[in-house]
Parts: C-alpha cells; structure tokens; sequence
C-alpha cells in the first residue's frame, strides 16, 4: 500500500456514501492493480482539497 487511504478520506469534507461511491469507481477501473487504483484515489482527493 502506498498510502494510507483511510487518513486520506477521513480529511475530505465528503459523505460517506460519496466516499464509498468514489472508491467503488475507481476499483471498477483498475481491479487487477492496487498501485494504480491508490494512485488515482490520491490524485482525486488532493484535487478535492484544493476546491
């Protein structure tokens, strides 16, 4: 694992069914690769940060 996603979402100002919701896309488009999946999550949600 390459980040701590649980930390992460913790700080997002999101619900849970919007956290859930966002994990759930993401691991529909990349099942087989945890490293890509971990990536992307960690670019949405500094994204989300800034906005």
């Amino acid at each position: 694992m390459l980040y701590d996603i649980d930390i992460l979402l913790k700080n997002l100002d999101l619900i849970n069914e919007e956290k859930e919701k966002l994990i759930k896309e993401l691991r529909e488009e990349f099942p087989q690769d945890e490293t890509l999946f971990e990536l992307h999550l960690f670019r949405v949600i500094t994204f989300l940060k800034k906005t």
